[in-house]
């Protein structure tokens, strides 16, 4: 009786080893798994940071590379010169092109056509109708640029012409002023600033002595004309105490 009284109790402390042994066995493999499962995710996870990243700066540098430059906003940007000859000028902007050999002047209208950092594509009319394809290339940066187009009038070579200082605005009278609030240094940076970034050849604009007057809007307007070589005519409009300037 005592002998089956052990054998029973030996029974019973080896299911409990047995029973302790496999739940340590599946405590194990949970922790296994867990860590396996974090490793991959974090692996996943890294890797795919990662991959954004990249993404990230694919797409950084497809932006900076869509930025390329303009042959037809560097051409627009400054007036020319002749490569041979100072006196010949070549502007270009607001779809007129104006050439001048110091005596006589030439106005053309033009559309661009096809653009790229290095050259550009015009479509030009010129006065007597005559319409012709040219294309125009820049090579070199700042001073340096060298401009190129066998469609022109007056000369082929071009090279930037040096710049004359800040523009003046002259001509405006007591009379115009009293109409405009009497603010002259308003008119005058108004003025100033429009030409300076619009009419790269001029560096006069002179009031005409003409203003148009509406009294329902309580605006007033009045030109000016550009000493560029295209003679270009700036609108200023001043209306609610504020200039606004138009070509």
């Amino acid at each position: 009786m005592e002998r089956r009284k052990r054998a029973v109790a030996i029974a019973a402390a080896g299911a409990v080893a047995v029973l302790v042994a496999a739940s340590l066995v599946r405590c194990s493999a949970a922790r296994s798994a867990s860590a396996t499962d974090g490793g991959t995710s974090g692996a996943t996870a890294t890797q795919a940071a990662a991959t954004d990243a990249a993404g990230s700066d694919a797409g950084g540098s497809a932006d900076e590379t869509g930025e390329a430059g303009s042959c037809a906003s560097a051409l627009e940007s400054r007036e020319w010169m002749g490569a041979d000859d100072a006196s010949e000028r070549l502007t270009a902007s607001g779809g007129r092109i104006v050439e001048t050999d110091g005596t006589n002047t030439y106005t053309s209208s033009y559309r661009v056509t096809e653009d790229s950092a290095g050259s550009c594509e015009l479509s030009i009319t010129r006065a007597d109708g005559t319409v012709v394809q040219a294309t125009a290339t820049i090579t070199g940066d700042g001073d340096d640029a060298r401009l190129h187009c066998e469609q022109l009038r007056v000369a082929f070579d071009w090279v930037p012409a040096p710049t004359d200082g800040e523009v003046r605005v002259t001509g405006v009278d007591d009379e115009y002023l009293s109409l405009v609030g009497g603010d002259e240094t308003a008119l005058d940076a108004a003025v100033r600033l429009w030409v300076s970034m619009h009419v790269p050849g001029a560096s006069e604009a002179a009031f005409d002595g003409e203003v148009f007057l509406d009294t329902n809007e309580d605006r007033v307007t009045a030109t000016f004309t550009c000493d560029d070589p295209g003679r270009t005519v700036v609108s200023v409009e001043w209306s609610g105490g504020a200039f606004s300037v138009t070509g």
